[in-house]
Order: structure tokens, then sequence, then C-alpha cells
């Protein structure tokens, strides 16, 4: 059966409050990149305070023996000129810094990171990565139990495509489970403002319609979390993903940027999206979405591959703390309008698309083990030491192979899904566009009702059949 993957918070002890000191910041910070390789920090909620602490093997140089604790906005990443330390404390192996929340109905300092510096020759030196808060659950009032979700269903009717305008006064009175969050005017707060600027590499493949959301200045963050609270408040929506399809830029546009900026800007938006549900409604999970496009090592300027993108992605989010951020992934047939995988000789460069498979280069049914081997590796598990949980949040089978390669296709992308523990969700998009057509009727209609039903045995059977197999792992791993 599958089971949902439930993120663990570990008990922490409460620490001594510091004195605060100051500090001159008219110097040009930098950076201690050997202590802040070598270190590990955290930011936590306890109480009504937050808690920042690191660990060194040796304590950090400082001119004065003190280390300063400064707080940065979301998208700031050195210290601003005048700005002053929130906390002080003597430099060690293991300095702890208690300062207070300032929570109420306000976000006080729960959407900012924090950081400790050295004064170094008049130089400030930052010497952890900056840290944000953890555990923004710790302040929520409003826990919503989790509903029972459908393992097998249609997006049309269980998800919601939301367009946020950063007002946070939308009606959100949606009965579904499931919300997909973008923005696609160009106007709103809520957008990138690079989405306006003029672009030297124009997006080709797809028309531009929806923007990276915007949390990259004071009114983007406000409105980000204005919408974010009132839909984890006010809807019955438990599963949010953040944007579809992130690492292809045309679904989450913003101007020509080299790849790690993307990738720090969208990190930004997660973070305070999480921050925001998660400060209402723990028990919510928040996915990062992305497509097929696996490991071709070809990043260009429209995408980056998926692979790169969640190394990426969790690297940075592991750097200002570890968040229990989870998954949504698009497994379509490579080609996307052909399901007839067993049999590729009625498709143009059906070798080569195949190959593309079996490289690993695309993500498909036949190799969802590629993501949740990935998810299993140390580095990737959640703050509880778990593998984080994975939805197919769309998939579909063309019928232009015919009806019949269609439902076999349709019983086979079904079968990885069961076959692996780790994705709890399996959600077909039946959309005709573009000369796909992934509708289902007559027979692939039939093996559609008999899945997770006492037919599904016997309808397998035909499936594996019509593909020529005994058993699965024969084609799907």
């Amino acid at each position: 059966m599958k089971k949902f993957l439930l993120g663990l918070c570990a008990g922490l002890a409460v620490f001594t409050v510091y004195v605060m000191g100051a500090v001159s910041t008219t110097a040009a910070s930098t950076s201690d990149s050997n202590a802040i390789s070598s270190g590990t920090s955290a930011a936590v909620i306890i109480g009504g305070n937050v808690v920042v602490s690191a660990t060194y093997p040796t304590a950090p140089a400082s001119d004065d023996g003190q280390l300063y604790l400064y707080e940065l906005k979301t998208y700031e990443y050195a210290i601003p000129d005048g700005a002053q330390p929130v906390a002080t404390v003597a430099t060690s192996t293991n300095p702890v810094a208690t300062i207070p929340l300032n929570y109420s109905s306000g976000a006080g300092r729960l959407y900012n990171k924090f950081v400790f510096c050295a004064n170094r020759g008049g130089v400030l030196t930052m010497v952890n990565n900056a840290q944000y808060i953890q555990n923004p659950e710790a302040v929520a009032t409003k826990a919503k139990p989790r509903v029972a979700r459908p393992v097998k269903c249609f997006q049309e009717g269980n998800v919601a495509s939301i367009n946020l305008n950063g007002t946070g006064t939308d009606n959100p009175y949606y009965n579904v489970l499931h919300g997909v969050f973008y923005v696609d005017n160009i106007d709103s707060p809520c957008a990138d403002p690079t989405a306006k600027s003029a672009d030297s590499h124009p997006i080709k493949r797809n028309p531009i319609n929806q923007y990276m959301l915007n949390a990259n200045d004071e009114a983007g963050v406000n409105g980000l979390i204005a919408d974010m609270v009132n839909y984890a408040t006010n809807s019955n929506i438990q599963d949010y993903v953040i944007g579809n399809e992130v690492n292809e830029r045309c679904w989450n546009y913003m101007a020509y940027t080299d790849w790690d900026t993307y990738m720090r800007k969208y990190v930004q938006v997660f973070r305070v999206c999480y921050t925001a549900i998660k400060s209402v409604n723990p028990n919510a999970r928040v996915y990062v979405s992305i497509d097929q496009v696996w490991d071709k090592n070809e990043n260009s300027y429209e995408y980056i591959d998926g692979l790169d993108f969640m190394n990426k992605f969790n690297t940075l989010i592991r750097q200002g703390g570890n968040l229990d951020w989870d998954m949504a992934i698009h497994p379509y047939p490579n080609p996307l309008y052909y399901p007839k995988f067993w049999d590729m000789s009625g498709v143009a460069n059906g070798k080569k698309f195949s190959q593309q498979v079996a490289k690993d280069q695309v993500l498909t049914f036949q190799n969802l083990s590629i993501v949740t081997n990935m998810l299993q590796q140390p580095t990737y598990l959640n703050r509880g030491g778990q593998v984080r949980d994975v939805i197919i949040s769309e998939i579909g089978m063309g019928s232009n192979a015919g009806e019949q390669a269609q439902a076999a296709g349709l019983a086979a992308a079904w079968a990885a899904f069961e076959r692996n523990p780790y994705i709890t969700q399996f959600m077909y998009l039946e959309y005709d566009v573009n000369g796909f057509f992934p509708t289902l009727k007559g027979k692939s209609l039939e093996v559609w009702n008999a899945l997770g039903t006492d037919k599904e045995a016997e309808i397998m059977d035909w499936a594996k059949g019509v593909i020529g197999v005994k058993d699965w792992s024969e084609v799907l791993r």
C-alpha cells in the first residue's frame, strides 16, 4: 500500500541569550570559505525565539574575539552598509545566539536569514552560510489534518491552477487538495522584474505565459506571503506546487541570465512560499515540479536538465537550512505523443528516442527509479532522514499509435508507479493539444477503470501480452 512520508522534527534544547554588541560595517563584507565549507549551522524557532548556532573544527579567527550575528532579507547576500548586528557572542567552535522572533500576526523575522561575521582588519567576514529558519511550522496555529487523496485521479477536478496576484485578497474556495501556483501577469508584484527586461535570447519552443515568481524585492516577498498565507488559511489545498516545470524557462520565465542566478532566485521564491504555507498549516506539503529532460548535458538558454536543477536546488536549500520539500514529476512517454515504447519503428527517429530513455537523458515512466534512487542518497533526505514524497502530477498517453497501444502504455505506466514505493499519487491529464491526444476511450478507458481494482491483474496480463513481456521488470526500472 502507498504510504505518505511525513518529516520528523528533532527536539532542540534552549540556549542562552547573548548581549548584542556594535561593530562598524563601513568596510565591505567578505566570506571565509574555509570556515563555511568545514562548519555547519542552523536557525530554528524555540519558544518565542530564533536560535542560531554553528559548529566549526576550530574557532573562527576574530580580531576582537567576538562573532556578530547579522540579519538579512531573503534577497540580500552581503551586509548592508550601516547595518548593526542583532547579537554578539564570543568566538568558539560552537557559537550560539538567541534573539526574539518578534512574531505575532505579522512576519517578524520569520522570512529573514542570519549569518555570523568576524571582524578582521576592519572587514566583516561571514563565517557561515546565512541560515533561514528551518521550522516555520513552530508558529502554526491552524494545523489541518491531511485528507486522504485519491491515489489515481484525473487532473481535471482535482487540481487548481492558481495565478497569484500579490494582494492576499483572492477568494480561495477550492475543494481540491492540490494546487499549482504561478503568475501570468507581468505587472503583478509576484512576477520577477526581469520579465520586463529586454531579452537577447528569446524563447523559441513555447510561448511565454508563466513568469518566475518574485522574491527579489520587498513588494514581491510581501505579495507571495500574503497570497500563500491566504490559501493556506482559507482553502482546502494541502499539496502546493510552486511553479510548473520550473527547469524550463518558458514555464518559469525570467530574462536571460546564467542558471546559477536563476536557481538562486527560484530557491528564494520556494523558501518564502514554503515558510508562509508551513507557518499556517504544518501538515501541508510543498513540491518542486520538473519536466522530462533529465540528463542530456546540453543545458541551453531555455532549459536546465532536471538532474542538474535538482542538484543545484538541493545544494542551495541545504546551505541555507534544510526544508521538507517534496517533488512532482511528469514522466510522459518519449516522444510525448507516442506511447508504444516497446516498438519504436512507427515513429521517426525512434532509435534515438529509445536511447535517450536507456541513457537516462529523459525521464519517463520507464525509468522512474532514477528519481527515487537520487532521493534516497543521504544528502537528499529530509530533516527527519526520510525519502521525500514524489507524485506524478501529470502524465498522459496519446492515442497516436492506436487505441491498443495507448491502453497498454497506460497499464505499463501504472505498473511503474505501483512498483515504486516512494511515489504516492498518479494524476492523469486528459488534454488534447498540438497533435497529442491523451483522452481515454474504448480499451484505454477500460484499462483506466480497472487500475486499482480487482480487475487490475487481468488487465495487466493483457497489457503484458500486447507488449510482449512476462514480467514488468523486462521493460521498467
